[in-house]
């Protein structure tokens, strides 16, 4: 049964777990990431680590080393990439400009660019954590399918 208690949206994602090859690396990757869109950390201990904001959280842990031997694909059966929202074009442009290009972090497919067939000003920035997990970070100010509701 899912309770309505507030401001928190029924059946809004309460959290997201990544398993790691090297949780040091990561957790350092994910802590820097995760800090500056807002999140806080919630949890930090040798082989596990979870940063939140109200409503949801995200988590990384080490990967069992039995489970290792082939690493990670998006395009094997999965989670193909994870999405942060952004409140603005301007964020997206800052955070690749200020952000991943400083980092030298992998950036996908060339920068930042509109998407249009995803969503009406659909506009993001993919990238990729130290295991090539893709990560986004979008704006989305028209939601595919409710065109006609205030988002």
């Amino acid at each position: 049964m899912i309770l309505d208690e507030g401001p928190i949206m029924k059946g809004q994602i309460y959290h997201v777990e990544i398993i790691a090859s090297n949780f040091q690396k990561s957790a350092e990757f994910y802590e820097e990431l995760l800090t500056r869109l807002g999140y806080r950390t919630i949890f930090y201990d040798k082989e596990e680590a979870g940063w939140g904001m109200k409503g949801h959280n995200f988590w990384v842990s080490q990967c069992k080393e039995k489970f290792a031997l082939n690493g990670y694909h998006r395009k094997r059966v999965g989670v193909n990439h994870i999405a942060f929202h952004a409140d603005s074009r301007k964020t997206v442009d800052q955070f690749y400009t200020e952000y991943l290009q400083p980092k030298r972090i992998p950036v996908l497919y060339g920068g930042p660019k509109e998407n249009p067939w995803y969503s009406k000003g659909y506009y993001a920035v993919y990238f990729e954590d130290p295991d090539r997990v893709k990560l986004e970070l979008a704006y989305v100010p028209v939601f595919r399918g409710f065109e006609r509701d205030s988002c």
